[in-house]
């Protein structure tokens, strides 16, 4: 088997009229995008709620997957305006899978739809451009806007982690779900 490698400089994948995702570098970092990451109500359904994010952090992370083999780190964007990031990876080109992790910042973008958009668009360019046949996602059990999203997205439960998060000081479940090409 053929070692596949990323072609990620300035990918664009267009969403719709107004959504788009595009490779992240450095050079897009902002204070805005360290402050979602710094907001509870933006990341308390993620463990990025346990870390401080600062710049630094937050370009290093970036720069770290801007160069990394087996992640694409795309923001999605309204027209010129950053208000989220999309997360593909690690990719395994051994088993054609990966796993995909999303975050809308802006909360005026929140409840309309672009994260089911942003979604399905990924998994197409997943399957069709990178050959994946199966990507997988986990959330917390009371994070209903992810469920909403990934079913939608037409990824199923595979399974169930029985009180494995804490959130507000509650034990809760993980919800671990998958989704399988059909071609």
């Amino acid at each position: 088997m053929e070692t596949k490698t990323l072609k990620k400089k300035n990918l664009t994948l267009k969403v719709d009229k107004n959504i788009t995702l595009k490779t992240l570098s450095i050079e897009e970092t902002s204070e805005a995008y360290v402050s979602w990451l710094n907001d509870y109500e933006v990341t308390k359904f993620t463990e990025q709620k346990h870390c401080k994010s600062t710049l630094k952090t937050v370009q290093d992370f970036v720069n770290q997957l801007y160069f990394s083999e087996n992640d694409i780190l795309f923001g999605v964007y309204h027209k010129a305006l950053h208000i989220g990031n999309m997360r593909l990876g690690p990719i395994n080109f051994e088993h054609l899978n990966a796993g995909v992790g999303y975050i809308i910042g802006e909360k005026n973008y929140w409840a309309k739809g672009i994260t089911s958009k942003c979604l399905k668009t990924l998994i197409q360019y997943a399957v069709k451009d990178l050959g994946l046949k199966k990507i997988n996602a986990a959330y917390y059990e009371n994070n209903l806007g992810s469920a909403k999203v990934l079913k939608k997205c037409g990824f199923v439960i595979e399974g169930v982690k029985q009180s494995n998060i804490i959130f507000e000081k509650e034990r809760i479940n993980s919800i671990i779900v998958g989704y399988v090409s059909k071609k």
